[in-house]
């Protein structure tokens, strides 16, 4: 396979180390990282076409001669001449500076139709390597390395680590054992999701959808294990979860047949099929921001309201196809408690234009009294946002490094953490004191950035209900 070479810091990893040990292992961390992707290739047989690495004027941390290098390597894979190559870098620190950048340039090399691959013989994986090399959920990398060997010892042996996925529990030998009746509903949603079979040359139409699936379920009584209702998010994730096929993956450790598979293969992959056909092509970088972001809760539940963009399309009776975008606001709750004959009222759903029009015209209609008492923060919300966003990131990051879920999954939380350092930047000029009049004015604004941070300033939150919604304004 043709391969590039990718590193930085050419400073040997173990000074400990030497090559009259004959490990192979401790020889590679002895070498200089050029050595080590050398090596590597050697062991696995692949041609190294191009190297990028830091000149002797480098110096060390040099963030934007990296980037540069980086920028460089892309232009070779997507030029009029251009040919791919795998990736080889010592560990994600090689990389990039912070798991973002990680992430970031991870999703783009797969775009491409590339991967990176670590030479370190203990976490190949690029994102597992970056999610202990550079640092997640404020576990420092020190830490990470004095229990990685316990960890990898055990994952070595299919042992459980962490929580056990649901329909599954840690027998006594440490392996997964299926759970009676969580084990039946795990296999009901595959099958009720994959829908009957279809011809290969077919469509794989499938059964209902996630909300379906999950709203049938919480029907009958039946929660998760935590003892919450299930969501469409949840079904997600599960028809997603390897682990049901009896293959056991955890920190680079891959043993098939491990533990009892709950679903055959041919239904794993039916459903899989059926996600693919049905994933809709978004490009997150051109949808426009949500006004209320980070501000509108639910009244039911007290939790904030996501926005959500749904796209239907249809024919025409001419013949011709067409297509509409429709965006709304809804409670993550939503699916647990929907409206029901006996008058239980459901967590709050609104078209976002319909919600946003009747914020800003409230606004509008503040009197004096109102304004001279407003005590508008700039940055404070958006603070909260970046806070939160950062928690959806980790946490996702840590689930793809499990294997729950693959490297597409972490596109959407790193959108949503790009747009809040966005809008933390775009308040950081701003006065200290900022003009009530001003902000009124620029909560208009067509510039979605500009009205977001100016009604996040002049607003602290703003409480929906079916039939309600009440601002409170940051007095």
């Amino acid at each position: 396979m043709r391969a590039v070479g990718f590193h930085s810091e050419p400073t040997p990893t173990n000074e400990h180390a030497s090559p009259e040990t004959g490990d192979v292992f401790a020889l590679a961390e002895w070498l200089h990282p050029r050595a080590q992707i050398e090596l590597y290739c050697q062991r696995n047989s692949h041609q190294l076409v191009a190297w990028y690495e830091p000149s002797d004027q480098e110096s060390p941390g040099d963030f934007d001669a990296r980037h540069d290098r980086y920028r460089q390597m892309i232009a070779s894979f997507t030029g009029s001449n251009a040919r791919l190559a795998l990736v080889l870098v010592p560990d994600a620190s090689h990389f990039a500076e912070d798991l973002e950048t990680l992430v970031s340039r991870l999703l783009e090399l797969d775009r491409l139709g590339t991967e990176v691959r670590c030479t370190d013989p203990d976490r190949p994986d690029a994102l597992q390597s970056g999610e202990q090399m550079l640092g997640i959920g404020g576990r420092s990398p020190q830490r990470q390395a004095r229990i990685r060997d316990s960890i990898v010892a055990k994952a070595s042996r299919g042992e459980v680590l962490g929580r056990t996925p649901y329909g599954y529990e840690a027998g006594a030998d440490g392996l997964l054992k299926p759970v009676p009746g969580e084990a039946e509903i795990v296999k009901e949603i595959f099958e009720t999701y994959a829908g009957p079979w279809h011809a290969p040359e077919s469509k794989p139409l499938g059964g209902p959808g996630f909300r379906a699936i999950a709203r049938s379920i919480n029907d009958r009584g039946i929660r998760t294990r935590t003892g919450r209702p299930w969501s469409a998010l949840a079904i997600s994730g599960l028809l997603k979860n390897r682990t049901y096929l009896g293959t056991y993956t955890r920190y680079g450790v891959r043993i098939a047949g491990s533990h009892e598979a709950l679903v055959e293969r041919e239904i794993f992959n039916r459903a899989e099929s059926v996600t693919r056909m049905r994933k809709p092509v978004r490009n997150r970088a051109d949808e426009v921001p949500y006004l209320l972001g980070g501000i509108v809760r639910c009244d039911l539940c007290g939790r904030g309201l996501f926005g959500l963009t749904r796209r239907r399309s249809w024919d025409r009776s001419d013949g011709t196809s067409t297509a509409k975008s429709y965006r709304y606001y809804e409670c993550p709750s939503r699916d647990a408690r929907r409206e029901r004959n006996d008058g239980v009222s459901r967590h709050s759903s609104w078209h976002a234009d319909e919600l946003e029009q009747m914020v800003l015209r409230d606004i509008e209609r503040w009197g004096q009294r109102i304004k001279k008492r407003l005590r508008p923060v700039l940055g404070d919300s958006v603070a909260e946002e970046i806070a939160d966003a950062e928690r959806d990131f980790n946490r996702a990051v840590r689930m793809v490094a499990s294997a729950y879920g693959t490297l597409q999954d972490l596109a959407p939380p790193l959108q949503r953490l790009e747009d809040a350092r966005a809008g933390l930047a775009s308040v950081s000029d701003q006065k200290s004191s900022p003009d009530v009049d001003r902000l009124l004015t620029d909560a208009h604004s067509k510039d979605m950035s500009v009205a977001k941070s100016a009604v996040s300033a002049l607003v602290e939150r703003i409480i929906v209900g079916d039939e309600i919604v009440e601002i409170i304004p940051r007095f």
